[in-house]
């Protein structure tokens, strides 16, 4: 059988969704179509139709792993399937069982489940991300299902699993909650670590440090202060201290020392994100790629950060991309075209990443009517 993640979300998933495909992005430790492959690895393809630059800046965790998953980027699927579902195994398999019955799928106007010729079928049991707060939600839960998965698939028993890493002594693991996995990392500072959580590849953490329930270092991360409950891709640096909890955060993110967010509000009401109210308690901000914060820079929950923001100071606002935020007195500049891609190359990124930024920029210009540019030097 050969499944598609191609349906329309139903959902915004800004910022994120800016730089990032629903298919490509985190949950519970794993890209989403990692999710789909290794739950339905030997008997399914995950196909994924896909710009190539999407593949190149978007690595697989699994390959580091050595799991072979099934993903095939062209040819024609069996079945299409929203890349929104949340990918439980409990999910996954409903989705498999409709498609066996040769049934389409549908949850009121959002199609989760489309198989051509078959009879729509209602099924609201399958759960879908309505927001990127749904990200954080499910994070947890679904984290510790998936490295219990990954273990077993690795032959490893236990709830610890130290795949091509070294953990010293110093290094205190806690799985009371959940299973820890660290994947081709040296950890060899005093460190605490509580499960379930996944260090990935390539990922320093700084003596110290309090990694809590929840936490995704995919990989090439940089960690220091208290982490909770949060998702950080690819090249992102928290080297400092500062608290980050219930967020998610992108690419090449660089957090200034003593950045801290806040993940609930004093009267204990529900986050609003975006102007919708999640009905959760606590909810950090949604930080997407190439944003840079200021020292003691203060986010307050559910927050969205636009991909390649600069901000500084108390940020109580939703910042567009490619803008700086003054959080001090409160004034927004828009970015100087000319100065994003060599922002990127300055912080690391390859010439694909710059490109692909300003390509991103000149996608988001609508965002930023009526802001003014403001001068950016790069001294």
């Amino acid at each position: 059988m050969r499944l598609s993640l191609s349906l329309p979300c139903g959902s915004r998933m800004e910022p994120i969704s800016y730089t990032t495909p629903p298919q490509y992005m985190i949950i519970g430790g794993l890209r989403v179509i990692e999710h789909w492959a290794i739950r339905l690895l030997g008997e399914v393809t995950v196909m994924l139709s896909v710009d190539p630059i999407h593949v190149h800046r978007n690595r697989l965790l699994t390959s580091e792993l050595g799991v072979k998953v099934n993903i095939d980027y062209s040819g024609s699927a069996d079945a299409e399937v929203n890349p929104c579902i949340v990918p439980y195994t409990s999910n996954v398999r409903a989705v498999i069982r409709h498609i066996s019955n040769n049934e389409s799928v549908a949850c009121g106007s959002v199609q989760l489940v489309k198989v051509n010729g078959g009879a729509i079928v209602e099924d609201c049991n399958i759960g879908v991300l309505k927001g990127p707060w749904d990200i954080i939600r499910h994070n947890t839960g679904l984290l510790g299902e998936t490295i219990s998965m990954l273990m077993g698939m690795l032959g490893i028993n236990g709830n610890i699993a130290l795949v091509n890493s070294k953990v010293s002594s110093d290094v205190k693991l806690n799985t009371n909650d959940g299973p820890v996995m660290v994947v081709g990392s040296t950890l060899d500072a005093p460190i605490y670590i509580r499960g379930p959580a996944l260090i990935g590849p390539n990922t320093a953490i700084s003596p110290f440090t309090y990694v809590r329930q929840g936490t995704v270092a995919y990989m090439n991360v940089r960690l220091s202060g208290e982490v909770k409950n949060s998702i950080l891709d690819c090249c992102t640096l928290k080297e400092h201290y500062g608290y980050l909890g219930d967020s998610y955060v992108g690419k090449w993110v660089n957090f200034g020392a003593g950045t801290t967010v806040s993940n609930l509000k004093n009267t204990m009401g529900s986050v609003r994100f975006m102007s919708v109210d999640t009905g959760m308690v606590k909810l950090g901000p949604i930080i997407g790629d190439w944003v840079k914060t200021g020292i003691n820079t203060s986010i307050m929950g559910g927050k969205a950060i636009g991909p390649g923001a600069h901000i500084y100071g108390l940020v109580a606002v939703d910042v567009p991309p490619f803008t700086i935020y003054n959080g001090v007195n409160g004034r927004l500049m828009a970015m100087d075209r000319g100065r994003v891609r060599d922002m990127v190359l300055r912080w690391g990124g390859d010439a694909y990443e710059a490109d692909y930024a300003l390509r991103i920029f000149d996608l988001t210009q609508g965002l930023r009517v009526g802001i003014n540019v403001g001068e950016y030097r790069l001294t």
